[in-house]
């Protein structure tokens, strides 16, 4: 058994570069979690635009039988809005686990924590080796690096093996850790430095080189804490972590955070823009369907087995007026907000998405209720052709009318008596 086998349980990196090079492949994958996310901006607006059915569609394309009595609530979120939520979550995450390493367990109670550096004479760490592994009344000792020089971990596990030659006939082996964030929270600026908890639970410390047996002892004793009681030596490993933000501070996020912003608004999740009227039209649309599973009602009672056409106007009867519009067109906005302000229940569905985030406010602004998004069904289902256009219950049919954006006169004399 040998050091390289042991678990380097708070390896920041683990390549054969040097060290140089380890700093800027940490740097380029930070990098790379935004480029990661603008080219799967794409995949996330679309899942979400599909998981996004019943806040838009509801009853219309389901079927499910549910009388209206009270306008219902609506997210204030776009599927946009919820995959730039998704992407800025996974961003933040990987921002956050940038030098903390793999996770660690729970540090026990009776830990003594020895930080040492290749720097100190080999014999000085083959003794503290041995103490740890000898003295098994003693406290969990774990030892700690910071870092490795270059080029690279395999060459500081070579150094370890070569202070065990006779590692393989050992049934144990010294647990040893890299983690300069240790050395930073207890402000080890030279080794080696024991440290562990005194009687009252308070960590103490003991700085130069003694036994594991005396330190503990002497912090115990509240007498020597981070007083240097023997030879001390410098630690040549590199603080990875001091490099890690050093690279990151040069690195404008903000831009690119802005062009995914901007993607995610933009790119068109429909798939289909409507064409804008040119001309005024009214029509009626049958929404009857064959059910393709049994519909139930909130007893569980089927009212509609499978293979039976259904039409759901037989069921509920609603308020709602659906208005479909392109959010990025002045006159259709306008046509929208003239709508939003004679009809009490509304929702406004966009055919594109808006262009961006100010624009986005704005219009949400304007119409005083969130947008949502369009997609195919619905325009398959409402039989849709051009826009702005409004849908509503007629009787047993839904009444579409188209209003060529412009004529205000007209715009408002539509849908007077509905």
């Amino acid at each position: 058994m040998l050091f390289s086998r042991i678990a380097l349980i708070s390896v920041l990196v683990c390549v054969t570069a040097t060290a140089d090079e380890a700093i800027d492949e940490i740097t380029e994958r930070s990098q790379g979690v935004i480029n990661e996310a603008d080219s799967h901006a794409g995949d996330v607006l679309d899942s979400a635009q599909k998981g996004d059915r019943t806040s838009i569609e509801g009853d219309w394309l389901t079927a499910t039988p549910q009388t209206e009595k009270s306008p219902k609530s609506s997210s204030n979120s776009t599927a946009q809005q919820r995959a730039w939520t998704e992407i800025i979550s996974e961003t933040e995450k990987a921002a956050e686990g940038v030098g903390q390493g793999p996770p660690r367990p729970p540090v026990p109670e009776n830990v003594m924590y020895v930080y040492i550096s290749l720097s100190m004479p080999e014999e000085t760490i083959r003794a503290l080796f041995l103490q740890a592994l000898a003295n098994k009344e003693l406290r969990s000792v774990v030892f700690v690096l910071r870092g490795w020089k270059p080029p690279g971990p395999n060459r500081l596990v070579a150094r370890l093996n070569k202070l065990f030659p006779d590692a393989e006939k050992l049934r144990d082996l010294p647990n040893v850790q890299i983690d300069p964030t240790l050395f930073s929270k207890q402000a080890v600026d030279s080794v080696p430095t024991f440290s562990t908890k005194d009687e009252s639970g308070r960590w103490g410390t003991v700085v130069g080189s003694t036994s594991i047996e005396d330190a503990v002892k002497r912090i115990e004793s509240n007498k020597y804490d981070g007083q240097v009681i023997g030879p001390t030596f410098d630690i040549e490993e590199p603080d990875i972590l001091a490099l890690i933000k050093e690279r990151m501070a040069n690195v404008d996020w903000n831009s690119h955070v802005d062009r995914v912003r901007e993607k995610v608004l933009t790119k068109t999740t429909t798939g289909s823009k409507l064409p804008v009227a040119v001309v005024d039209d009214s029509y009626l649309v049958d929404l009857t369907i064959v059910n393709n599973r049994d519909l139930r009602g909130s007893q569980g009672e089927v009212f509609a087995p499978a293979g039976v056409s259904v039409n759901p106007f037989d069921y509920m009867t609603t308020h709602r007026r659906f208005v479909f519009f392109d959010a990025n067109d002045p006159k259709q906005l306008e046509q929208a907000v003239q709508w939003r302000e004679k009809h009490a229940y509304t929702t406004m569905i966009t055919t594109v998405p808006m262009s961006s985030e100010h624009l986005r406010k704005e219009v949400i602004g304007m119409l005083k209720q969130p947008v949502h998004e369009i997609n195919r069904l619905i325009i398959k289902r409402f039989n849709l052709t051009a826009v702005p256009a409004i849908a509503y219950q007629e009787g047993r049919m839904l009444r579409v009318d188209v209003v060529a954006p412009g004529d205000s006169l007209r715009a408002q004399t539509k849908g007077e008596g509905q």
